[in-house]
């Protein structure tokens, strides 16, 4: 069995699946159940059937239609020794919640933390992950791309969102969120970078599926695609010679420009205007003198200044 598959699928069920006991019409008892949820315009999610094959139990069910929302389909394991055998193929990687989920409906047991890889994230971004494109905020016709991915959470960042971060090395996690119709606060990992989303992606692309992989992949070609901005203000040149108040850097400096750092490591000397400088430190000084009561104009032509 395909380790690497296994915690996929758990990081699959960790973004998106739920055990618990279900109670049908006439049973006194609950039921247990799990069930995984993905919508789709093209037919049965292969992601859907990609756990189903990893598992080995299960069915999967669908599609549901409801207007204004994308056709739903669900994997769901209804017997106690489905959901058992679902939960200690993929338990070695799960998150502690959704543990807990399979050990108050089947009574399993986890004497261990979770196992990390990179596969698991893989999943998760599968389940809950996106890469996409939006219009630059300055620049007219560029798109800037982000990668991100959603989960819900109480108090505090989900756990899910915090492993994602520590095994991918890059981008941050935001929120709380308050978001229309969501039973709890939303946080965000995101990636906004082209260099970070693109390092994420390569990270992920051997265990990824099709769709995330297509997505993030077109997107990527998209950005790689334009040519590259220009940074700064074109009219002031690759190298300011002169401050925005037109004083020259050069001749602003009473003494010599002395680097100071050790062995013979040029350092670029600083842009700051220290004719602004010697401005500002004036006019702040007069404004003291006037605060406490004294005499700004003796001190006009003070050589301290």
């Amino acid at each position: 069995m395909d380790e690497h598959e296994l915690a996929w699928a758990a990081g699959f069920f960790d973004g998106d699946g739920w055990a618990a006991l279900v109670r049908s019409r006439g049973r006194k008892r609950g039921q247990p159940h799990a069930q995984i949820n993905q919508a789709s315009l093209d037919g049965v999610p292969d992601v859907l059937r990609r756990f189903r094959n990893a598992v080995g139990v299960g069915r999967i069910s669908g599609p549901k239609i409801e207007d204004g929302r994308q056709p739903l389909y669900w994997w769901v394991a209804s017997s106690a020794r489905d959901v058992a055998r679902a939960g200690s193929l993929i338990g070695p990687w799960l998150s502690p919640e959704k543990r807990r989920q399979f050990e108050n409906t089947v009574a399993l047991s986890f004497g261990y933390p979770p196992r990390d890889s990179i596969a698991w994230a893989a999943g998760l971004f599968d389940a809950e992950g996106s890469a996409s494109l939006s219009d630059h905020r300055s620049h007219a016709g560029y798109k800037v791309i982000e990668a991100s991915i959603t989960q819900g959470g109480s108090e505090d960042v989900p756990v899910e969102l915090q492993r994602f971060l520590a095994l991918v090395a890059t981008g941050r996690n935001y929120g709380p969120y308050e978001q229309e119709d969501a039973n709890e606060p939303i946080y965000r990992w995101r990636s906004y970078t082209t260099e970070s989303v693109r390092g994420v992606v390569h990270l992920l692309l051997p265990r990824l599926g099709e769709v995330k992989r297509k997505q993030a992949l077109t997107a990527l070609a998209v950005v790689d695609s334009q040519p590259t901005l220009p940074r700064g203000r074109a009219e002031w040149g690759s190298h300011k010679t002169h401050c925005i108040h037109g004083h020259e850097y050069a001749a602003a400096r009473l003494k010599p420009y002395a680097r100071r750092t050790p062995n013979g490591i040029e350092r670029r000397a600083s842009k700051q205007c220290l004719a602004c400088v010697r401005e500002q430190a004036r006019m702040t000084y007069l404004a003291r003198k006037r605060k406490i009561g004294g005499d700004p104009a003796a001190d006009l032509d003070s050589p301290q200044l």
